[in-house]
């Protein structure tokens, strides 16, 4: 496949596919870059894919971006092939991360690039999408050293926002139904593990009440998660919701928040200022070059060829699949 261009793509429900494509020649402000690598997300690919995203059901802004064919993918990172007039700060053999699909190549617009700094190997500069994302828990929800921060829910994001609270200085406790990821986030240096798959997170705080969290990070976008969350962190603390909950969800607003004084915090992405996200752009990057321990993170590195069955296995397989970065360079 080196002569041709190749992309993912969801053809339907349950439905993922390789397909050829004829690259477009950028225009004004745009650049074409011959991907290295790129970086599955477990989270809103395999919603589009499975057809469980929430605005298949609910509507709103996403609704017409998730019709089928739908081509996933906003974490690549590679070389620069041409530029478009009016392009400025790059130029062609730059390597750059950027929030293009899963193709061998892909025609963007320059300012959602992001030069990568020398020193820093692709397969660590692809997370820059998703640290940019777990950051936005931190963002909204900053700690005092020493505080007690609870993350439930360990895929990709959840894992890297408990490192980058790690990294701020928290007593780190962690959530999630997999043995193999709690075991990980153990070696990484959490102080507390909850299995729920043996217990509830909230039976577990209940009869630990002294090791209620200061803050908990909802990041599996699960809405019994959600309540649960609530129920769990102690009174005065916050709860912030980093995962994308799929569905309308009922609460106990006078129990769990009102009676305790919670503070309930939405994350998404897009709840952080674009000034504050380029302020963290080359921090982010540090951090992927060694303090975010991403080789422990990174589980698979295939060829892109591999995703249809790749999915199924970051679905079903917990303990084995986290980081899985697609090749597209032999």
């Amino acid at each position: 496949m080196n002569n041709t261009d190749y992309r993912i793509v969801f053809a339907g429900k349950d439905d993922c596919q390789i397909e050829e494509f004829v690259p477009v020649a950028p225009a004004e402000g745009e650049v074409r870059v011959k991907n290295i690598v790129s970086l599955m997300s477990a989270g809103t690919e395999l919603a589009v894919l499975r057809k469980t995203h929430r605005a298949y059901t609910t509507g709103g802004f996403m609704e017409k971006w998730i019709q089928y064919p739908f081509y996933p993918g906003y974490a690549a990172v590679g070389r620069v092939a041409e530029v478009g007039s009016g392009v400025t700060g790059l130029s062609v053999g730059d390597v750059v991360w950027h929030s293009g699909q899963h193709a061998t190549s892909g025609t963007i617009r320059a300012d959602v690039c992001e030069l990568v700094p020398e020193g820093i190997a692709p397969e660590d500069a692809v997370f820059f999408g998703l640290v940019q994302i777990a950051m936005t828990a931190v963002r909204r929800a900053p700690i005092v050293l020493g505080e007690s921060v609870l993350v439930s829910g360990l895929g990709l994001v959840g894992v890297l926002c408990s490192r980058l609270y790690q990294i701020a200085g928290a007593d780190l406790a962690v959530a999630d139904l997999s043995t193999g990821r709690l075991e990980r986030a153990e070696r990484m240096g959490a102080s507390s593990v909850v299995n729920l798959s043996e217990t509830s997170l909230v039976d577990w705080y209940d009869s630990r009440p002294d090791q209620r969290p200061d803050v908990s990070i909802e990041a599996a976008g699960v809405e019994a998660n959600i309540d649960a969350c609530l129920k769990a962190t102690k009174n005065g603390g916050r709860v912030v919701l980093l995962g994308s909950p799929r569905r309308p969800m009922e609460i106990d607003p006078y129990t769990d928040i009102h009676l305790k004084g919670l503070t309930v915090i939405g994350a998404h992405t897009m709840s952080v200022d674009a000034a504050t996200r380029a302020k963290d752009v080359p921090y982010l990057f540090a951090l992927c070059g060694g303090p975010l321990g991403l080789d422990s993170i990174r589980t698979h590195v295939l060829p892109f060829t591999d995703a249809p069955r790749l999915y199924d296995g970051i679905e079903r397989d917990l303990d084995e699949y986290l980081g899985v970065v697609l090749r597209y360079e032999d």
